[in-house]
């Protein structure tokens, strides 16, 4: 993370430019700020590193990472609303044991505001996948 930091920083600085007398901040400047934050935060858990214990591997700490890589595979082949709705169900269902009730409901709620934000309102071109791809096209 820190190197990356300072890779933002140095991109700010020098490409992008951080901050003009007259205009005031530059496309950088936001990503400086930000990448600062990110290398004081960095340091900071490095530092701390060194008075924690070794770290344990627990199964359901793999959840989240597997999740993520099934979700991009899902988006792959069906798309990525299909398997963010996919995963919400399940997630919800079966790993967070929510009832039926809370799962359609949270459901609802999560994918009116994807579609409706970013679909309708911001018009923004979600992958559509392999079948959609091979039907439609």
């Amino acid at each position: 993370m820190a190197v990356l930091s300072v890779v933002f920083i140095w991109l700010g600085f020098t490409k992008y430019g951080f901050w003009d007398e007259f205009k005031g901040p530059r496309p950088g400047f936001f990503p400086v700020i930000i990448a600062i934050g990110m290398l004081a935060a960095s340091l900071l858990a490095l530092v701390f590193s060194f008075k924690e214990s070794a770290p344990s591997w627990p199964k359901e700490n793999w959840l989240v990472p597997l999740s993520v890589v099934a979700i991009m595979l899902a988006t792959f082949v069906i798309g990525l609303l299909p398997s963010i709705a996919i995963y919400i169900v399940v997630w919800l269902r079966w790993l967070e044991k929510c009832t039926w009730k809370t799962t359609v409901v949270v459901f609802l709620i999560i994918m009116a505001i994807v579609i409706g934000a970013f679909v309708l309102w911001l018009g923004v071109p979600f992958p559509k996948g392999l079948i959609y791809n091979a039907l439609f096209y």
